[in-house]
């Protein structure tokens, strides 16, 4: 655990460092800064996979004008156990969906307005062949501004780059339950962006219903890809849009084989499109 009081030596133009949170890759703080007002900071561990990281960072400067965080600066510092790297960027004001979805489900506004900015975000990501390949409500931040932001772009997969998950590996990255069959399979030639629209199909399924039947009362893993690979959504419930056109766009984002699923990210977004065009 990164000591807080070397942190702020490092930092003298942050004041209020708080630890936010800690994961296998990295420790975040939230902070002030003198010029760019609330930020969060990134610091990896000395034991990170660098080449990860630096990849996480080059999304976030690649994707601009999208709905994740600002990238203000990157670099490296000296910790007393090795050379740490470190990213400071925007601030988002709001809680992320999980926390969200534990008071009870979206609204119907709050779902179309969640999958339209998600799609805006994995589209312009398409675009330059990236795929999040974790896209869940632990990932989604619901900002104080009603708007959705997707965040942590630490397993994405760039398709014009070498793999960093081994080949032979029975399993790759990603969130049981979340993550379609052929990432949890890791079916590399499979994956592309079609991954994150099941990811974002299960996510707006749990926004409306309440619940991800993947993952539900599933006794491991094993069980929860088994239900990935074999069984659908269950019909949703909830009539939150008029009309059948949202629930079939979900059921088809989450399809288990990505060739029945819509073409495309974009593809998919012209989908919502011509849904709310109909409302």
């Amino acid at each position: 655990m990164i000591d807080l009081n070397w942190l702020k030596a490092q930092f003298p133009a942050l004041s209020g460092l708080t630890r936010l949170g800690r994961g296998g890759q990295k420790e975040v703080f939230t902070a002030n800064h003198q010029e760019d007002g609330e930020v969060v900071l990134k610091v990896f561990h000395v034991g990170a996979d660098r080449e990860r990281a630096l990849r996480e960072v080059r999304v976030s400067l690649d994707l601009v004008d999208a709905r994740i965080p600002d990238t203000y600066e990157v670099g490296t510092a000296d910790s007393p156990t090795g050379e740490v790297l470190w990213v400071r960027e925007r601030l988002i004001r709001g809680q992320n969906l999980r926390g969200v979805l534990a008071h009870g489900p979206l609204s119907g506004d709050q779902v179309i307005r969640a999958a339209m900015d998600l799609l805006d975000v994995l589209a312009a990501a398409e675009q330059l062949s990236i795929v999040h390949r974790d896209v869940k409500p632990d990932n989604v931040i619901a900002a104080e501004d009603g708007s959705f932001w997707l965040i942590d772009f630490g397993l994405a997969r760039h398709l014009d780059l070498a793999s960093i998950t081994a080949t032979g590996l029975p399993f790759g990255v990603g969130t049981p339950g979340y993550a379609p069959p052929e990432q949890f399979r890791n079916r590399k030639p499979e994956i592309d962006g079609r991954a994150d629209l099941f990811g974002l199909g299960v996510t707006l399924y749990e926004s409306i219903e309440g619940a991800n039947p993947f993952r539900a009362n599933a006794r491991d893993n094993l069980e929860i890809l088994r239900r990935t690979e074999t069984t659908a959504l269950p019909s949703i419930t909830r009539a939150i849009v008029r009309g059948g056109g949202f629930a079939d766009l979900i059921q088809a984002m989450t399809r288990t084989r990505p060739s029945h699923r819509p073409e495309s990210v974009a593809y998919a977004r012209e989908w919502l499109e011509s849904i709310l065009d109909e409302r």
